[in-house]
């Protein structure tokens, strides 16, 4: 995915980029770099989380699964970090506990949190939120064209 152009200063338009981003999310490449730029603007008390979902995105665990949707749950899902997890615990498995009828969340419903999530780092990272998509747009796929 080629981004040499960044987001016209249009509100669609940059919020259509970070959606297509979000769509076309790559965890084992782009998660650590959008955990590390979190950890940035993150309150420290929230970094273990952000490890923890690293680990999960990493070596993905069905036993850490439950145990770690409960954390963000416990850390609010309007932070960034618990929505990244709730991204993560959408997109990986069933919402029922072990034991009961599984339940899939429509496909869509992980890449909606993330673009929201990607939308609010964008609004704290430049005064234009149409420059901080641009950053992340960066961030996120630069060692893809290498």
């Amino acid at each position: 995915m080629s981004h040499s152009t960044s987001p016209a200063p249009g509100t669609e338009e940059w919020q259509n980029s970070l959606l297509e981003l979000a769509q076309n999310f790559a965890p084992l490449t782009q998660a650590p770099k959008l955990i590390a730029l979190l950890r940035q603007v993150t309150q420290p008390d929230l970094h273990a989380l952000l490890d923890d979902i690293a680990l999960q995105y990493r070596e993905p665990s069905n036993e850490r699964r439950w145990p770690l949707f409960e954390r963000a749950s416990a850390a609010g899902f309007s932070t960034l970090p618990g929505a990244l997890a709730l991204s993560q615990f959408w997109a990986t498995g069933s919402m029922s506990p072990d034991g009961l009828e599984p339940v899939y969340p429509d496909p869509q419903m992980s890449p909606q949190i993330l673009h929201s999530l990607l939308v609010i780092l964008a609004i704290q990272l430049a005064e234009n939120p149409a420059e901080g998509a641009s950053q992340l747009i960066e961030l996120c796929t630069k060692e893809e064209n290498a």
